[in-house]
């Protein structure tokens, strides 16, 4: 198993490093840029999904908030999806409800604390606007297994992990970089992991590896047919 997983690795190594060569050759901006790998695996080498891992540079000045369309967590089979979402500051959000059940719609977190109130099915109201850096973690009041979390973040540069535990991103200018990576499970006391790197279009994917195994989600607990809820 590990085998395998090494040669994924160095596969998906060479592939970055291909894609991010080709990714600047193609850039218009007067400095290259690069798309970068990010791999996130557990204690035990298990590939880890809803890895936040984002660049903050170093030296260099945050490219302008450019205006973007809001950003979804939709509540659907009872559950928030996705489950992990990473937004810029000054970013927006809207909660619609596809489920059959009402959701009522909380966060009580430092960074952004709101409330949406009951509502039903097909109703979406209004965006929340996320303007200050940090965790927030929404849940829903009325069905206490559903949770989601939102980091919101000072840096464009980020993406989050697939099931195969890997991150891209993309169009990094040349220059050195703070890249982290944080898991859910890590809440806002323990820090993310750091890595402080110099990137190019020859750049190597990085690996993170955490120190636990992430916990599994609450499953949702589905209405029972005939029986209400």
């Amino acid at each position: 198993m590990l085998s395998h997983h090494r040669n994924s690795w160095l596969r998906l190594s060479k592939t970055g490093l291909l894609l991010c060569v080709l990714g600047s050759l193609g850039s218009i901006s007067p400095a290259w840029s690069a798309t970068v790998f990010g791999l996130a695996i557990d204690k035990n080498s298990a590939v880890m999904s809803d890895v936040v891992v984002y660049a903050t540079p170093i030296g260099a000045p945050m490219p302008a908030t450019a205006k973007t369309e809001a950003a979804i967590i939709a509540q659907s089979d009872m559950q928030f999806t996705p489950y992990v979402m990473p937004i810029r500051v000054g970013s927006q959000v809207k909660f619609p409800n596809y489920d059959k059940m009402e959701h009522h719609v909380k966060s009580f977190s430092p960074s952004k604390e709101f409330e949406i109130k009951t509502y039903e099915k097909g109703v979406t109201p209004p965006p929340v606007l996320f303007d200050k850096a940090g965790i927030v973690v929404v849940y829903c009041l009325l069905h206490n297994w559903m949770r989601a979390y939102v980091l919101v973040l000072e840096t464009p540069y980020f993406a989050k992990t697939d099931a195969s535990g890997v991150a891209k991103i993309e169009n990094l200018p040349d220059g050195q970089y703070e890249i982290k990576a944080w898991h859910p499970n890590m809440g806002s006391i323990k820090p993310p992991l750091s890595q402080t790197v110099t990137i190019n279009n020859q750049s190597a994917p990085l690996k993170f590896q955490f120190d636990f195994v992430p916990i599994p989600r609450k499953p949702a607990q589905l209405p029972k047919p005939n029986t209400g809820y």
